[in-house]
């Protein structure tokens, strides 16, 4: 692709995006592209920012539902949708007619087993499949393709389906599989099919973010001309290099730090479940002898647990996977205390059963370059060379359950299971973070209390949180 690539503004009113919808739709400078998205909720934030980026574009779009207006008279080349679980079954075999008549379609598949279905009605056929995702969140990265080129690192998410199918090519992955891909079925049409988890996160919802931004609009150009033939290679001239993790800048190597400036530690652990009283009393008992005031705020439901003013008052913040949601500002208040110097302990762990206990914890590391999820398979424990891990070994062999994997590509591993990171650390400045899976502190079933060497790792996790080590 050789567009200019540029800043997109957001959708800021109602009235600002009709407005734009009639000039958009007034062009007459490319092929017709028809968004036949809802005008409420996420799908009316993606059509409302579309419309405003296909200004200038080389194509003509129009959005019927917003203008209120009669649809474009010729067949639109290309069509923006969403999976709705309300579409019939005469809707369904025309939007897929609209595809093997040879023209695109750019299809953003919802959250939920209604979107799924409905994805999988229109797409079968089309030898796609759509898979609904395990729950777990991971660090999604972009894959080598045209349309991919230059786009900036996505960040954690959580995927609602994966994707696969003859024919298609990744445009990102998250654990090996598909959230996103690229069909081009020459004289049958193109498609690009994208799960929602890419398109908003928790601090954009009244538009895309921003990493997905280009890579959307050259989607819908893209799938504008699959009646022009042009083929997806890789354009000619070197590849630009891909970063697999969030554009942090030139990060100095990690130095000492002093203790935070109160001694204080704001927690947020589940009381029951999962494991957790056995966990949690280990864990109180480490921030005890580490001198810490911990402080549990007790909040109705609905509100914020953990707010920046709570945390002015704390030194350490301290999380273990007990919710499924967390409230909108809270996310970003972590971020604001870690990037003033705050210290980070997460703790994740959860059942099968249970696993949407981890959503809430991965959107509080939302921005944090890690995410995790719940697909490490058990396995050996080994132990990372780290100031964390200095002095700790392993007297016999040591083999925990399946449990919690981290994705965390500037972070220093402190433990694997199997291989896989089960504990890590990252210092950005005077922040610190530690997350640990809560396995690894869990006793095991012959045994009273976690093993020795793990006790340890988190002894010394908080003293390094501390800046004691």
């Amino acid at each position: 692709m050789s567009r200019d690539r540029r800043p997109r503004p957001a959708v800021l009113v109602c009235a600002a995006v009709l407005a734009l919808a009639a000039v958009c739709g007034a062009q007459d400078d490319g092929p017709p592209v028809r968004l036949d998205l809802p005008t409420t909720g996420p799908q009316f934030s993606l059509g409302g920012w579309l419309t405003q980026a296909l200004v200038g574009e080389a194509v003509t779009a129009s959005w019927p539902k917003a203008e209120e207006g009669p649809a474009l008279e010729e067949p639109a080349a290309a069509i923006v949708t969403w999976s709705n679980p309300e579409r019939d079954g005469l809707e369904i075999e025309q939007l897929r007619a609209h595809v093997r008549s040879g023209r695109g379609l750019v299809y953003v598949v919802g959250a939920g087993e209604a979107h799924i279905q409905r994805a999988r009605s229109l797409l079968g056929p089309l030898d796609v499949n759509v898979q609904e995702a395990d729950g777990g969140s991971g660090y999604a990265s972009w894959e080598e393709h045209p349309l991919t080129e230059g786009a900036e690192a996505i960040g954690a998410v959580t995927p609602g389906v994966t994707i696969s199918g003859v024919g298609g090519s990744p445009l990102a992955e998250v654990g090996g599989r598909a959230i996103a891909m690229a069909f081009d079925w020459g004289p049958l049409g193109r498609a690009v099919i994208v799960d929602e988890s890419m398109v908003f996160d928790q601090l954009h919802q009244d538009s895309p973010r921003p990493a997905v931004r280009d890579v959307l609009i050259d989607a819908v150009l893209w799938a504008a001309r699959a009646g022009e033939g042009a083929a997806a290679e890789t354009p000619a001239g070197p590849v630009p290099a891909r970063l697999e993790g969030p554009i942090w800048g030139d990060l100095p190597e990690p130095g000492p730090v002093g203790a935070p400036a109160r001694m204080g530690a704001l927690l947020d652990v589940p009381e029951e479940g999962d494991g957790w009283p056995q966990i949690r009393d280990r864990l109180l008992r480490e921030l005890e002898r580490a001198d810490l005031e911990v402080d549990e705020p007790r909040v109705q439901e609905g509100e914020p647990v953990i707010t920046e003013e709570q945390l002015a008052r704390a030194g350490m913040l301290v999380v273990g996977s007990g919710r499924e949601s967390v409230e909108f500002a809270e996310p970003l208040a972590v971020e604001r205390f870690f990037a003033a110097g705050g210290r980070l302990l997460f703790i994740g762990h959860a059942q099968a059963r249970s696993q949407r206990r981890m959503i809430g914890f991965n959107d509080l590391l939302t921005g944090l370059p890690i995410a995790t999820t719940l697909n490490r398979p058990g396995g050996g424990v080994a132990l990372a060379p780290h100031a964390i891990t200095a002095g700790l070994g392993l007297e016999e062999e040591l083999r925990v359950p399946g449990g919690m994997q981290i994705w965390a590509p500037l972070t220093d591993t402190l433990v694997t299971v199997d291989g896989r990171p089960a504990a890590s650390a990252w210092q950005s400045g005077e922040g610190r973070i530690v997350v640990i899976d809560g396995e690894l502190l869990r006793p095991r079933d012959d045994e009273r209390r976690a093993p020795e060497p793990m006790r340890m790792l988190l002894r010394r996790a908080i003293q390094w949180l501390l800046g004691e080590i």
